[in-house]
């Protein structure tokens, strides 16, 4: 492999099942506070300090889980800076996007796999992508039914004469069959079920991922010609 060509070890830890790291990491993912500190460095790097703040956590707790994922390898310090005391502040943030836990014998021609490398950049962006898609359905959702909540039901005035059976069954003879049944078939599509909207809603994700396959491997066809 080149030394310009990207290496799937930058992004992918490939851990052979007899590393004894696998203990370590073992215990870092069966840990709630670990998986907490975890699930904020995917995104942006912390320091210590406000890690123990956004989880709620003791700093002393916080730094005992930091230093054992430095020692495994599944974070790493990005920065270093100054506080107003003039300390080192320490900032860290994941150092993989995947573990992929291999046979011995499969590990290492795994880290030299180009495809292995590309095939992980596709889901994380792909991931990413369907992240974004459902974020902004739900928040359309909330938004949608914070607005009908919040415009109140117009009253019936007070004034308005008693209308009789007699009077409302002849308003009914009126209205035409087509004009019925299109009322009935509107108020059933607007049910408002959520598991139709979530099943919506994947298929939606799904359809946004299948294009974005799509553009790829176009774009990859023509940069190949």
């Amino acid at each position: 492999m080149d030394s310009d060509e990207p290496n799937i070890s930058d992004k992918v830890d490939i851990i052979s099942t007899e590393d004894d790291r696998l203990k370590v990491i073992g215990e870092i993912l069966s840990s709630d506070s670990s998986r907490k500190i975890l699930q904020l460095l995917f995104n942006q790097s912390f320091t210590a300090n406000q890690l123990a703040q956004k989880t709620e956590l003791s700093l002393p707790l916080v730094i005992h889980h930091l230093k054992k994922m430095q020692s495994v390898g599944v974070v790493k310090i990005t920065n270093v800076g100054k506080n107003s005391k003039s300390h080192d502040m320490k900032f860290y943030i994941v150092d993989k996007v995947a573990l992929v836990i291999l046979p011995n014998a499969m590990s290492q021609p795994a880290k030299k796999s180009k495809s292995l490398f590309n095939s992980f950049n596709r889901i994380h962006r792909l991931a990413t992508l369907g992240g974004v898609s459902v974020a902004a359905w739900f928040t359309s959702q909330f938004m949608q039914k914070t607005s009908t909540v919040s415009s109140p039901s117009q009253p019936a005035p007070s004034s308005a004469p008693f209308m009789s059976r007699s009077a409302d069954s002849e308003m009914t003879a009126r209205v035409p069959a087509g004009n019925m049944e299109s009322s009935g078939a509107d108020s059933a599509v607007m049910t408002g079920d959520v598991a139709v909207d979530v099943f919506l809603s994947v298929i939606v994700v799904l359809a946004i991922v299948v294009i974005g396959l799509g553009i790829e491997v176009a774009l990859k066809s023509r940069k190949n010609r």
